[in-house]
């Protein structure tokens, strides 16, 4: 059986897989498994990666310009968000 976690717990899940990704980044990466969600746009991804910033899940990475000259931040996980891997599935946690 596939399990599909809360997308708030796997846009963890994912942010432990890669040193660091922009929300662009992330939602390609979850697009298979979430993509035909009411709660897959730009808008509700954004307030994950904000409350995951002030819970001190996530953090800051870097900010530059893409090729349209459009502000791209990128994030990455903390220990501490690191830490709540372990209240996933052990399917999860490798």
């Amino acid at each position: 059986m596939v399990t599909t976690l809360p997308m708030r717990f796997r846009i963890i899940h994912f942010f432990s897989t890669v040193d660091e990704a922009s929300v662009e980044q992330l939602m390609d990466g979850l697009r298979a498994e979430y993509g035909q969600e009411g709660q897959f746009n730009r808008k509700i991804f954004d307030e994950h990666i904000a409350s995951m910033r002030q819970g001190g899940i996530l953090h800051d990475r870097d900010v530059d310009l893409n090729d349209k000259d459009e502000l791209v931040q990128t994030f990455a996980i903390t220990d501490y968000g690191r830490d709540r891997l372990k209240y996933l599935p052990k399917s999860f946690n490798g």
